[in-house]
């Protein structure tokens, strides 16, 4: 006859109860990211930019970029980090996925700090002056981790992008390309309805008849909208 004595009974005890802690710890992580967030996507005129930005490119997997923007953090904590990506990984090989991430030095009438530029070119980074879009199909993704960590950014792509492909499609707009801004309570999506070309990097202009043919395609966009 199997008996249960008090030792055994006080034992399950305590793992059902570091079980239901670390299942709210879960839960409450997770809130934290966003993952429970209200998202909505729209067109409007924004407030961000014309901006100066430090940045490195790199092709290849998106989520590759991680050790650009802990590098960025590591360089200048205080400013709000940047990435432009300029291929639909849908639609594009991941080995040819291109974009640039960086450091938003300076916004609107601003201008960048001599020193934080010497910085951030001593450590192999570009400067590239982009211009402020009219309009933009923006959405924001709120979040209250101290800093974009892996599973807040992976919650927002996996809330977000749905979300801003369903609404460019739906309404026949030509937005490229997507912009991620880090902020100190969120990331800042945007998507130019105009200009796109000018918010292209050095790197990615001399590729610039692919991408009107392939990326701008896939986004929306034709030879004519650009015209």
């Amino acid at each position: 006859m199997l008996t249960v004595t008090l030792p055994d009974i006080t034992f399950l005890m305590w793992l059902v109860c570091l079980l239901i802690m670390l299942i709210t710890t879960i839960l409450v992580y997770l809130y934290y990211c966003g993952l429970w967030s209200s998202i909505m996507v729209s067109t409007s005129e924004t407030e961000y930019g014309p901006l100066t930005m430090a940045y490195k490119t790199t092709v290849g997997l998106y989520k590759n970029t991680g050790k650009f923007f802990t590098e960025i953090f590591c360089l200048l904590p205080d400013r709000e980090q940047l990435g432009i990506y300029y291929d639909d990984p849908e639609e594009v090989q991941a080995s040819q996925l291109r974009c640039a991430v960086g450091s938003v030095l300076a916004k609107g009438d601003a201008k960048a700090v001599p020193e934080e530029m010497e910085k951030m070119t001593s450590n192999g980074f570009k400067i590239v002056h982009l211009p402020k879009p009219s309009y933009v199909v923006t959405a924001t993704f709120p979040f209250s981790t101290i800093m974009p960590n892996f599973m807040a950014v992976f919650v927002a792509i996996y809330n977000v992008y749905p979300r801003l492909r369903n609404y460019t499609s739906q309404r026949n707009l030509c937005a490229y390309p997507t912009m991620e801004v880090y902020t100190d309570c969120g990331i800042i999506f945007l998507m130019p309805l105009s200009r796109h070309d000018e918010f292209i990097v050095p790197e990615f202009k001399k590729e610039q008849i692919f991408m009107a043919t392939t990326s701008l395609e896939n986004y929306g966009c034709s030879l004519d909208a650009e015209a």
